[in-house]
């Protein structure tokens, strides 16, 4: 995307028409990136974005209220949007007509035009529309609080190696703050209940191993010092940013796929911002660029007998 100074530019994106809007708009005041530059950053990572959201549902995030610090969520699909940007009406016990209309992920082009309308990353389903009670994602989100990134990054390690016992692999991504995302592919076989169910058991293994590391606590004021493996993540509707979607914390973040030995050493998720994961792509490549190429079973968790015999998270 060119540079420019306009406020406003219109321009062709595979063959749709968009009218990019408030271009100068100042996003993250302390790095001084603009909404332009942000929308530069999406066309370049478009390749690597668009596999994780393509026909699925998906949440909209706009920037931080510059006084509340509060971001904004938008599950359903904005009104006036132009007919080639798809939407599905999908059944949601949070809806008070017990359905909501939600924007599909596609192309650039409706990419693109979503950001332009304010917001600064998608938060997809673990699911596509062609088979929306089944997940073909495993997701844990790990979320510190007050906590050394060594822990976290340790945590994940130790979710990796409790995976690996029962063959199956994982990835990792930061999530543009301080925690982690370990995330997994899988066949479209499972019920989310299930799925959330070998979450909730990987959990309890991680816990047992680490008990003054981990707590299941979801009020932020009892958590300090420790990290909360969140497995809600695994529910029908609950989204997770996507790969390389920018953050909403000072200088830009990005959430960025990473490798297993990058971990093993000193690294901080602050590193990886809007301004240099284009260069970081070029050189070190896509970690995740395999990812839905290595659609994976559950069952060895599943029919475990350490599965078996636990019992429910409380």
């Amino acid at each position: 995307m060119a540079t420019s100074h306009m406020t406003t530019r219109v321009c062709d994106v595979q063959g749709r028409r968009l009218m990019l809007t408030h271009l100068d708009e100042v996003l993250w005041p302390d790095a001084e990136i603009t909404k332009e530059e942000l929308l530069g950053y999406y066309q370049g990572v478009a390749d690597r974005v668009l596999p994780f959201i393509a026909n699925r549902p998906l949440s909209l995030q706009r920037i931080a209220d510059p006084v509340t610090g509060e971001c904004l969520y938008q599950k359903s699909a904005p009104a006036g949007l132009p007919t080639w940007i798809p939407t599905r009406r999908v059944r949601s016990e949070h809806a008070a007509l017990g359905y909501a209309d939600h924007v599909i992920g596609g192309d650039l082009p409706s990419l693109l035009y979503l950001l332009n309308l304010g917001h600064i990353a998608v938060h997809p389903w673990s699911c596509t529309v062609e088979a929306i009670d089944r997940p073909d994602q495993l997701l844990f989100d790990l979320d510190p609080i007050e906590i050394a990134f060594r822990e976290v990054r340790n945590a994940a390690l130790l979710l990796r190696d409790l995976l690996r016992a029962f063959r199956i692999r994982a990835w990792v991504k930061t999530t543009g703050g301080r925690g982690l995302h370990v995330m997994v592919p899988l066949a479209p076989h499972y019920s989310f209940e299930q799925v959330r169910t070998a979450a909730e058991a990987i959990t309890r293994m991680a816990r047992a191993r680490e008990p003054r590391l981990f707590t299941l606590d979801m009020r932020r004021a009892r958590r300090r010092g420790k990290i909360l493996i969140d497995v809600h993540r695994n529910h029908r509707g609950a989204t997770l940013v996507s790969p390389y979607g920018a953050r909403e914390y000072p200088g830009a973040p990005v959430a960025t796929p990473i490798e297993w030995n990058e971990l093993e050493r000193a690294l901080y998720p602050e590193e990886f911002h809007v301004r240099n994961t284009l260069e970081r792509l070029a050189q070190v490549g896509d970690p995740l660029a395999s990812f839905f190429h290595h659609p994976q079973s559950l069952e060895p968790l599943l029919e475990s007998g350490r599965l078996r015999r636990a019992r429910p998270m409380a």
